[in-house]
């Protein structure tokens, strides 16, 4: 009888072992968001076996690079994963301390904004009135005396990914003054401070480049990617990229590598 209990208790601590092991990997979606450590972060290269991303975390002010592995626990995770991509990922709470960073027990992947998304999140701000789009040029008034009368007021907004589509409308915002400028802009009182806005042609499907906006539908597919992941990088990190698309360059109308540099500020 002893001897075969001795056989029996091995063989029921592998059949708990293996429910148990069952039970981890069927563990639905929600039950894992609800209970588990999670990261967010910009996929920044994605590997036969892995995915480097961009996190922000304590301790790196800056963010810093952290590669995640790709076998994942639930089947239902997002794992077609392009760079630029915003991801979530869940995972035991450790974070290997290497260079890059790394995370290797992986119980899921969500996406939260896709590559598109992120980039369309870069749109110039802009105002219409009088059915033309003015737009954000960055810069505050050098007008030192004017009328108190205000010409209008911005009323109405759509989201900052969209193009506003009636008068008086923005895509940043509502309750904000304006005047008409010279040379066919606009300013408005924003913060206490008069911010110019010139109108332009176009759609106003500029994207972002360091200090510039540039016409996205002159730039190809693959250069829009480059530049969604470069506008993710820290003002730090952007400054050691050395290799921009030359199509973007011609584009921005930056010439040489100091320039490209000076655009990253």
């Amino acid at each position: 009888m002893d001897h075969m209990k001795k056989k029996i208790f091995p063989l029921a601590l592998a059949l708990a072992g293996l429910l148990a092991l069952a039970g981890c990997r069927g563990r639905s979606m929600d039950y894992i968001i609800e209970n588990e450590p999670s990261i967010i972060g910009i996929v920044e290269e994605v590997r036969d076996d892995s995915v480097l991303m961009r996190i922000e975390m304590e301790g790196y002010p800056y963010g810093t690079e952290c590669s995640v592995s790709l076998a994942v626990e639930n089947s239902d995770s997002y794992t077609h994963l392009s760079p630029g991509d915003e991801i979530v990922v869940y995972y035991n709470g450790d974070i290997g301390e290497s260079q890059p960073l790394e995370i290797n027990t992986v119980y899921a992947i969500t996406l939260r904004t896709p590559a598109e998304r992120r980039a369309e999140s870069d749109r110039l701000p802009m105002v219409m009135v009088d059915g033309k789009l003015y737009y954000d040029t960055g810069k505050e008034s050098e007008i030192k005396d004017r009328c108190a009368m205000m010409d209008g007021e911005i009323s109405s907004r759509v989201e900052g990914t969209e193009v506003p589509a009636a008068d008086d409308q923005s895509n940043f915002g509502t309750g904000y003054g304006y005047q008409y400028g010279a040379d066919d802009t606009i300013e408005l009182l924003i913060n206490g401070k008069w911010i110019v806005f010139e109108h332009r042609e176009g759609d106003g499907s500029q994207v972002r480049f360091g200090d510039r906006w540039i016409d996205g539908d002159s730039l190809s597919q693959e250069t829009l990617e480059w530049l969604d992941w470069y506008n993710g990088l820290s003002e730090l990190d952007q400054l050691s990229v050395s290799a921009i698309p030359p199509e973007l360059l011609d584009a921005s109308g930056i010439s040489g590598a100091e320039d490209a540099e000076a655009a990253a500020k």
